[in-house]
């Protein structure tokens, strides 16, 4: 499934050491986090909104809110995660906005005129507190266009723009770092089905391409995934 590679990248981007704090609905993301940590061998700690301390293991339920992430895990309270932001100890946070735009910002909240929107959506949570206390966003969208990736978003839900932390996007197209000095994207991997040229005709900024390396995934890995997932909810999300 292509999917599967999105969170192969997803993983990719977690380091040693780090705290990976997971947003409600964020099943790319939760299942990334756990294929860092239980297949490449990652030494991170998960934490999320199901108030979960690092759980042993999971299976995949339609909510990444689940309370039974608890069994046999210690109970991390939002609250507490939140402090950890404060204290610039939380290290990974993924979020997965309608629209990023050239700045970092991104948009959680309407798409069109908030007053009279198109599109409601479901809204920013904690998303602007966050944003710019965490040490690295991971953000992602699997609808690589010119309409989700556009030079500003419609509504500004939350921004890492004044922030000195990292920030990574990742996509089905491909995987982006922002460079703060250059105020630019660049595309530091390739999905197999992708290419620069793709890449840059789908994004509504310029980007530049730092790097074509292609984004694999191994057997076993998927093997992992579908343990995790057993009901194959992750192919909701299939592009």
């Amino acid at each position: 499934m292509k999917i599967d590679y999105v969170i192969k990248a997803m993983a990719e981007l977690i380091d040693d050491y780090e705290t990976v704090y997971v947003g409600l609905n964020s099943i790319p993301a939760l299942l990334g986090a756990f294929l860092a940590r239980d297949m490449m061998d990652k030494e991170i700690r998960i934490i999320g909104v199901a108030e979960a301390d690092n759980p042993k293991s999971i299976l995949l339920s339609p909510s990444t809110g689940d309370p039974f992430f608890l069994d046999g895990a210690p109970v991390m309270i939002t609250a507490d995660s939140f402090d950890l932001a404060q204290k610039g100890e939380l290290d990974v946070m993924f979020l997965g906005p309608a629209q990023i735009d050239q700045e970092t910002n991104v948009n959680l909240s309407a798409i069109g005129d908030y007053r009279r929107p198109s599109v409601k959506l479901p809204g920013g949570a904690a998303t602007a507190y966050l944003m710019p206390l965490a040490n690295k966003l991971i953000l992602w969208n699997l609808k690589h266009s010119k309409n989700t990736l556009v030079n500003r978003v419609d509504f500004v839900t939350g921004t890492a723009k004044y922030s000195n932390n990292k920030v990574f996007l990742v996509t089905n197209l491909a995987v982006l770092r922002f460079d703060r000095e250059r105020k630019k994207w660049m595309v530091k991997a390739v999905m197999p089905w992708a290419t620069p040229e793709n890449i840059i005709q789908n994004t509504g900024f310029p980007v530049e391409i730092e790097s074509t390396r292609i984004v694999t995934l191994y057997y076993d890995e998927i093997e992992y995934l579908d343990m995790l997932d057993p009901s194959n909810l992750r192919t909701a999300l299939e592009f």
